[in-house]
This record gives C-alpha cells, structure tokens and sequence, in this order.
C-alpha cells in the first residue's frame, strides 16, 4: 500500500473516531490490518471489534451500564493506538519520510537504553574537566577536540533514538525521568531529549509520554521548563479531539493552571506563538520595502554625502542630517522605526536575515537546529586561527539575546568563509560591541525580572521556526507553525487562557498582531464573563468587526460600548460612520451632532455632517457645511470635490463648474473627469463634455470600466434635467474618436 493511501486510511480512521462511529474506523483499520499479515494487529483488531458489539448488544437488549461511556472511551482510544500503529508498522517499511528512514536506520541495531545514554555523557563531561587540568599545548587541544566529537555523536545518537522512539512503556517512561533527575547530564542534552521527545509526540500519540512531558514543567531550569511548555502547546492542538479520552493528561494541565510561574511561562509561550505568525508578513516587508528603499537611496547618499566627513574622528558618532533628511524624504525613516518598535516587542525581524545562512553541512542533521550554542562545538574548530582571538566573540553570541542558537551557529560559520584580515575585524567590532549588549541587557532586566526566561521562550520559538521554515525536507514535518490561533478554544488550555487576565493578554495580543477573527472570540469570550464590564472591550469586538467588513456587527458592540461609556468621541465617531455605511444618514447625523459638541473645530466632523446632508439630499446645508470647511481650512483642498458634488446635484452649475476647474488642475481621477464633463453636459456644452469623459475613460482605463461610471450617475444626471438618451450617441462619438475615425467631423 502506498504511503498517501496509508495516510489517507488513518484520517479517516480518526474522522469516524471524531464522530463517534467506531464500525466505520474499525473497517478502516481492518484494510491496514489484512495486508500485513501481523498475528498481533489481526488478535487486537478482533478482540476490540468483539468487544464493541458486545456494549452494543448489551444496550439494545435494554441493560443499563453505568460503564457504558467509560468503555466506549477506552475502545477508543484503543482504537486510535491500534490505527496508528497499525499505519506506523506499514510506513516504516516503504516511506521515504525521514522519520521513517531514520527509523529503519536506527532498527538495524540496538540503541542504547537512556540509562547508558546518561552514563556515556557523564563520563564526557568528566573527561572535559579531566582535559582542561592538562598543560596547553597540541596534545590538550587534540584530546579536546576528540572528546568533543565523541560528545556531540552521543547528543546527536540520543536525539534521533528518542525522535523515532516506540510507544513507551512504564519502565521506559522511568528511566526517562531518571536521565531529567541525573545531575550529570549537561542541560544541552537534557534540552535536546525535550525536543526530540516533543517532535516523537507529534509524529505519533503517545500519553505516557505527553504526562511526562506535562510532569517536567515545574523544571526549576527555564531552558528546560520553557522548551517543554513550547511543546505541549503545539501537541494539544495538534490532537485536539483526543484528549476528553485522556483526563489523566488534562488533570495534570490543570493542575498545573495553579501555578503562578507555570501559568506565566504558559501565556509568554502562546503569545511567542502569535508573534510567530508575523513573521512572514515581517520578513516580506523587509525584501520588498524596507531593503529594496534602501538600494534605492544609496547612490543619493553617495552624491550627497562626502564620504570623507564620516571618517574622522568625530564622524563615526555624529549623523550627517543631510543624511537623515534624505532618509526621512523616503519615507524610510517610519519603516525603520516600526521595524524598531517590532524588533522590541520581541518580533523577528532577522528571520530574512539567516534564511540564506542554512546552507552549511551544520544544518543537514536535524539535530544541530536545536542545540543550544555551544562554541566549543566543532563545526566552529576552525573559526579562531589565534588563541583568544575569540574570546569577544563568544561573549558576544553568550550575551545576544537578539538571535537565537540557530542563527548564532549560522552568523559563526559565515564568518568562517571571510578573509582572515576581515574575520579579525569582524571580531573585534563585535567585541566592542558585546559590552554595550551586556549593558542594555542589564537594564532590560532591572525593569523586567521575567526578561531572561522571555528571552529563552523567544529563542527557542524561534529555532522552531526556522527549522520548520527552512530545513531542505520540512515537508516530511508536520508543520506546528500552521495550526490555527485559536488557543482561546482548546479546551485542556481553558483553566490557564480563560482566567480573565490571561485571556484579556491574549485577546490584545491577537488585536495587535492584527488578527481581529480571533480578537473577536478571546473579547466575546471576556465579555461574556460578566464582571465589570469595559467599554474598550466592546470597542475592540467593534474595530474587528469593522476591519472585517462586519458593518451591522460593528455597530452593535460600538453600541454596547456607548452604553457602558457614554459621550467617548472615538465610539461616537466609529458609530456614525457605521451608520453612514449602513446607508442610514439620518442616524448617522444625529452621532455626528452628539460628536460635534465635543469637538467643535474638528473639521473632519464637519466634513461628516455635511456628507449625511448630501445623502439625505439636503443640498442647501450640506453646501453650508462645505463652505464652512473650506472657509476654516483655506489652505486643504478638501472640501472641493464635495462643494463640486453638491453644487452640481443642486443645479448649481456655474459654482460646480468653477471648483471643478480647480480640482482638474489638481491630481485629476477619472471620477473627477466625469463629474466635470457631467457639469458641462447640463451647461449644455456637449463638445466640452466628450473632451471630459475621454479623459476619464483614459483614467478609468477602458471603455467599459468609463461606461460603467457613467451609467451609474444616469439618474444623478436626469435630475439635473439632462437627456440621459444622448448618452450612447456620446459613447458612440467616443468610439469613433478612439479608433481615429474622421468621418464624424463635419466638412
């Protein structure tokens, strides 16, 4: 059976376990089971399918069972072990996956149980503290070196033997948790057997492992806490409607929930998670404003700038503000400081960056996106050709919380391929560096004390990120990165995201990030809950609404907020708008007159007012109103192309005729084109008007997007007592015109 047909079974077998219909996923399995020719899957199969019939037997003959639901969820979950199973034992034999060619790879021997795992890497971390009491000299570095390697095999051998580990039994399970207990085993390894366990979790269910997981989130070590709370957040998603059969692993999260540093850790995660998801949006920013604006000014900077002042001995510090004023001209100057603000916020912003850095035979193994940065690994053996030549760079990289372990590993080996002169530049530069880094870190945690495990959450994301991202095979991965934001709605999450606090930090988070579907739930979700109820609640359900295109929505949270906050001029405004969508202007006016008490030289309000009398065809007092912004505000031109409107709807055509002349002297649009050419028809100057609507028709770009411009003002024109027959005679004139045809001009 081909691996697609093998995948496509098991889906289905847990879309009939997800509706309950236990004969289908049964018949299901059957067709995995009947190829393999297993005495194991065929007796397990049976007995299951036995026993099903047997609750349902008991339940038509009208025999109550107190049991009955109890059951029914452990034949489902032995279903669900047997399906995957079932499919695994398959997989591994033909699928080209690297999972499973890692699998088949590792079965062709023994692997060493985690309690020889933990003895062989004590013995190396011993053999470095043997090693460093040794005389420096060739023989020191020689037998430092072979250790390391020795040392990193055993890390990459644990990873891929927990990756492709089997379902766990008790006794495995134990002597897992007693290779987290030893204190011999370095937190690298200890990190690396958290992430392999995790990716081995969301390849194949497994709960002893899961409550394991669950177990070592009290880790007192934030590297190890915080990489073990990253990973069951992507697995509850991941199998979402599995866990009411396991209450033994949703207990354990909740009991978790009543802890103040868990629950801390937990919302820094998901919020990672979030920011995450910017990502893309952040790096495409990059390649296609920020950079290529920047290759764009850099032969201005050359022409306008002596690169001379910039090297003298005040030239370095000082900014030339030619230079700024040339940035701030571009525009560049808002982008940077919003890619700024991003990069504060904790958004990263050097994603793009090191994508290009992953090439390097360092990032074939799977394992090495993981590890922690270590420089003594060696794959950076070469890097320093001096001894303490990179003392400051590894100081540097130790004190960056800028980049996470992946990039620092990609921006060393880089430095590896530069000239030996520029690498010795390179260094130094970073080593200046490295102290004012130490410094602003320094100050970041006296304001935040949170700020070092807020750090290592963000990394670590952010290694995940890249690997999922930017492996060569990631699509023999299950993306965790493509699960949907919706971690207000995974039930085992609700004792930790559904506390009020949490689930208002949530919410904004999803309201900044600009992911307003799922703003709207976490806030309904918060207003829902009673209590004091805020107006900024129902003001952001509104704004969401609003920027999803929900108008009568929108209109009523902004409502629910006017209730609870009367008089806010940002709700008032948002809510005559909103009527002014709905095409209801009188409504929209009375808003306008509440908001207009408040903010009286507001001219926009005025603008506003005006635009509720034009639809309601109260041209007099729009006009009024139009003339009114325009006499307040001489030097805008905004109120032109309403006075222009209005006049023109109230047969004012000599007034509509002069601010028209203006507005076409001023960025014309094809509507403008058109409006005019409307004034001139009424005037009766035919000839004018053609000259009008061909140059609209040129803006709108086409015959038939001007035709429709046209047409949708035909009523507009007959009641400024135009002919509308005569319409298609112009067009036709137009035509003629276009194809350049002088048979219409007169002898």
């Amino acid at each position: 059976m081909e691996p697609t047909t093998i995948k496509k079974h098991l889906e289905a077998i847990r879309l009939h376990l997800t509706k309950k219909e236990l004969k289908s996923a049964i018949d299901v399995i059957n067709k995995l089971v009947s190829i393999q020719h297993s005495w194991t899957f065929s007796e397990k199969l049976s007995e299951l399918d036995t026993h099903y019939r047997y609750m349902l037997h008991y339940l038509v003959e009208g025999g109550k069972d107190p049991e009955r639901e109890a059951i029914h969820d452990k034949l489902t979950r032995d279903i669900y072990t047997l399906a995957d199973d079932a499919a695994h034992h398959l997989l591994v034999q033909d699928s080209p996956e690297f999972f499973f060619e890692k699998t088949r790879t590792l079965n062709v021997r023994t692997p060493l149980t985690m309690d020889e795992y933990a003895e062989a890497l004590a013995k190396q971390v011993d053999t470095f503290s043997f090693i460093g009491l040794l005389e420096d000299g060739p023989e020191k570095e020689g037998r430092a070196h072979q250790n390391q390697v020795a040392y990193e095999n055993t890390l990459q051998d644990l990873f891929y033997t927990v990756y492709v580990s089997p379902r766990s039994k008790s006794d495995q399970i134990a002597s897992m948790q007693r290779f987290m207990d030893n204190q011999q085993v370095s937190l690298a390894a200890k990190c690396m057997f958290i992430t392999a366990l995790t990716m081995n979790i969301l390849q194949r269910f497994d709960a002893s492992k899961i409550t394991l997981l669950l177990d070592m989130c009290r880790r007192t070590e934030p590297e190890l806490s915080a990489r073990v709370i990253i990973g069951i957040i992507p697995i509850f998603q991941a199998y979402r409607s599995q866990w009411h059969l396991y209450p033994e692993c949703t207990g354990r999260l909740k009991l978790l929930a009543d802890d103040p540093v868990f629950n801390r850790r937990f919302i820094a995660a998901l919020t990672g998670f979030i920011r995450a998801h910017e990502t893309e949006k952040i790096t495409q920013r990059l390649m296609e404003e920020i950079i290529p604006e920047m290759m764009k000014l850099s032969p201005i900077i050359g022409k306008k700038i002596n690169l001379d002042e910039w090297m003298g001995e005040t030239g370095i510090e000082e900014k030339n503000p030619e230079w700024q004023k040339i940035i701030d001209e571009s525009g560049l100057s808002d982008k940077l400081q919003e890619l700024t603000e991003l990069q504060m916020d904790g958004a990263d912003v050097f994603h793009s960056t090191f994508s290009n850095l992953k090439s390097y035979p360092f990032f074939r193994e799977v394992s090495n996106w993981f590890l922690p940065f270590d420089p003594r690994n060696s794959a950076l053996r070469n890097l320093f050709t001096e001894k303490g030549e990179g003392t400051s760079l590894i100081e540097a990289m130790f004190e960056s919380s800028l980049i996470c372990d992946s990039d620092k590993y990609s921006f060393c080996l880089s430095i590896m391929m530069m000239p030996e002169n520029y690498r010795k530049m390179m260094i130094g530069q970073l080593g200046a560096e490295g102290e004012e880094i130490k410094k602003m870190q320094e100050e970041e945690r006296a304001l935040n004390p949170f700020q070092k495990e807020e750090t290592i959450i963000k990394k670590y994301i952010q290694n995940l990120y890249r690997f999922y991202k930017l492996y060569p095979r990631r699509e023999e991965f299950f993306d965790i990165f493509t699960l949907p934001l919706d971690y207000h709605q995974i039930e085992p999450f609700y004792p930790i995201v559904r506390q009020p606090k949490h689930l208002e930090h949530i919410a904004l988070y999803y309201f900044e990030k600009n992911n307003f579907k799922e703003a709207i739930e976490a806030y309904s979700l918060l207003a829902e809950k009673g209590g004091r109820m805020k107006s900024e609640t129902w003001q952001k359900i509104g704004y969401s609404k609003q920027m999803l295109g929900d108008i009568r929505g929108a209109l009523d949270a902004y409502l629910h907020a006017d209730l609870i906050e009367e008089n806010n001029t940002w709700v008032l405004n948002r809510l005559a708008y909103c009527y002014r969508m709905l095409k209801e202007p009188t409504t929209a006016l009375e808003y306008y007159r509440r908001l207009e008490q408040f903010r009286p030289e507001d001219l926009t309000i005025q603008l506003n007012i005006g635009h509720c009398y034009l639809e309601l065809k109260q041209y007099d007092e729009a006009l009024n109103y139009y003339f009114k912004v325009e006499l307040l505000d001489s030097n805008s031109t905004r109120a032109w192309r309403p006075v222009a409107w209005c006049a023109f709807l109230s047969s004012k055509f000599d007034v509509a005729q002069d601010y028209y002349t203006r507005i076409l002297e001023n960025s014309p649009t094809a509507h403008d084109f058109l409006n005019a050419g409307h004034v001139q028809i009424s005037l009766g100057n035919i000839k004018r008007a053609v000259e009008l609507y061909t140059l609209s028709k040129e803006k709108a770009g086409s015959m038939e997007s001007f035709q429709n411009l046209l047409f949708d003002d035909e009523e507009e024109l007959k009641q400024a007592g135009v002919d509308t027959g005569i319409l298609p005679f112009i067009l036709d004139k137009m035509r003629y015109d276009e194809a350049g045809n002088e048979a219409t001009k007169l002898p």
